[in-house]
C-alpha cells in the first residue's frame, strides 16, 4: 500500500519531523511511505523549509525572549533567494517559559523584530514569519517597536514593551520602519482565522494560553481595541475584524497592520510549497497527525491541508492525535473515509500520552 505522511507537531512531545521519522519507521517495512513534516505556521516552521531547502542555513544569534531576558535563538536562511524564514516560537515561545513565568499583560514580542532586523542586515528582501506557540499577547507591538516604530502616551512619551501598557496608547509613529523596510515583502504564516477583537478573539480565546487569568483577558481586551483605533489612525487598516489577526497573540495584528505583511493561512501555505495534488493521485491512504484534534484545526492549521486532499481524491485518511474534542468531530469534512486515532484511548493519562506520544504511535501503526 502507498501511504502518505502528513504530520503537524504534537506541542510538548513531538515535532512534525520527529512524528513524521516513527511513522515510516514504523510503516515501511510493509509498505511504500512518503512522510513530509508539516506547520502551519507555528512548532517546526523552519523544519518545514530545512527539509524544502536542504542547503539553507541555520543562522545563530541573540534576542530577547518573551519575558524581555536574552537568550539564544535562530532562523534560516536562504541566501539565493534572499529570504529569512523565522519561527515566532522559537523566539519567545511557549515552550521556552514555565507556567508559574507566564505574564501575559508584560509579555513582548520583541525578540521577533529583533531577529527581523537581524535578517535585514544580512539583506533580506523576503522573509517569512511562522505564527503559533508564542507566549505574549501584544499584537505584534513588540515586533513593530524593534523595527522603529513608536508608541506614544498622550504626553508624547514612549510606552515600555508588553501588552497592558497599551491602555495608555494615544498615538503610532510607523514612519522608521516604512523606510527600514522599503523593498521587503513580510508573509505572516497563521494558524487560525480568528479576528483580534470579540468573543472569537485574541485575549479571549488565546489569552488563556499565555496565563491570562479572567481579569486579565478583559484588560488585553481593552488594550488591544486601543491597539487597533491607534493603528487605523495611523495607516488606515482596520485590525478589529480582519481574519487571522489573533494569530500567535496578536502578532499577525502588529505585522499585518505596522509592517505590510501580508497574511497567509497555514494550510493554504502548505498547498503553495507541497507538490500535494500529485502525492495525493498516488496513494492509498494518507495519514495526518495533531497535538489536538479541536475547531482549530478546520480553520486553517496543517492537517486541514491534509483532510481536503483526501477529500479531493477521494482517499482513505486516518487522523493520529493525542485529544479529541467532540464537538470538532462533527465539523469535519463530510464524504471523507476519515478515522479519528486518540492516544489517550491507549495511555494511561495525558501526561502518559504526551510522554510515550511514540509508543503509542507505534503501536497503531501495527494495525495498519
Amino acid at each position: 500500500m502507498n501511504i502518505l505522511v502528513l504530520p503537524n507537531s504534537f506541542k510538548g512531545s513531538l515535532s512534525a519531523r520527529q512524528t513524521a521519522r516513527v511513522l515510516q519507521n514504523a510503516l515501511q517495512k510493509k509498505h511504500h511511505v512518503v512522510a513530509y513534516p508539516l506547520s502551519d505556521g507555528g512548532d517546526g516552521f523552519i523544519d518545514f523549509f530545512k527539509v524544502l531547502f536542504p542547503a539553507a542555513k541555520i543562522i545563530r544569534t541573540r534576542a530577547h525572549n518573551a519575558l524581555l531576558k536574552m537568550a539564544s535563538t535562530s532562523y534560516l536562511w536562504l541566501g539565493q533567494e534572499k529570504t529569512a524564514v523565522i519561527e515566532t516560537a522559537r523566539i519567545c515561545g511557549l515552550g521556552k517559559a514555565k507556567k508559574e513565568e507566564l505574564d501575559a499583560l508584560g509579555a513582548s514580542s520583541l525578540g521577533v523584530g529583533e531577529v527581523i532586523k537581524h535578517a535585514l542586515k544580512r539583506g533580506a528582501k523576503k522573509i517569512y514569519v511562522g505564527l503559533g506557540g508564542v507566549a505574549c499577547n501584544d499584537g505584534g507591538a513588540g515586533i513593530a517597536r524593534a523595527l522603529g516604530v513608536r508608541f506614544l502616551d498622550k504626553q508624547g512619551k514612549d510606552l515600555p514593551n508588553g501588552a497592558k501598557p497599551l491602555l495608555r496608547l494615544a498615538y503610532i509613529d510607523p514612519s522608521l520602519a516604512k523606510k527600514q523596510l522599503r523593498g521587503v515583502k513580510i508573509y505572516a504564516v497563521a494558524d487560525v482565522t480568528n479576528p483580534l477583537l470579540g468573543p472569537l478573539g485574541s485575549a479571549r480565546v488565546f489569552g488563556p494560553q499565555k496565563g491570562a487569568t479572567p481579569a486579565q483577558v478583559r484588560t488585553l481586551e481593552k488594550a488591544l481595541t486601543v491597539y487597533a483605533r491607534a493603528v487605523k489612525k495611523a495607516t488606515g487598516k482596520d485590525l478589529a475584524r480582519t481574519p487571522s489577526t489573533a494569530a500567535a497573540g496578536a502578532l499577525c495584528a502588529g505585522l499585518y497592520g505596522l509592517l505590510d505583511a501580508q497574511i497567509i493561512l497555514g494550510a493554504d501555505f502548505l498547498k503553495k510549497h507541497l507538490p500535494l495534488d500529485k502525492w495525493g493521485k498516488g496513494t492509498d491512504l494518507i495519514i495526518t497527525a495533531e497535538g489536538k484534534l479541536d475547531k482549530q484545526t478546520l480553520y486553517g492549521k496543517a492537517p486541514l491541508a491534509a483532510l481536503q486532499l483526501a477529500k479531493k481524491y477521494k482517499k482513505s485518511v486516518l487522523f493520529i492525535c493525542g485529544l479529541c474534542e467532540e464537538k470538532a468531530l462533527k465539523a469535519l469534512p463530510k464524504n471523507c473515509r476519515l478515522t479519528v486515532t486518540c492516544l489517550s484511548d491507549f495511555a494511561k493519562d495525558k501526561q502518559d500520552s504526551m510522554r510515550h506520544a511514540a509508543k503509542y504511535i507505534r503501536q497503531i501503526c501495527k494495525s495498519i
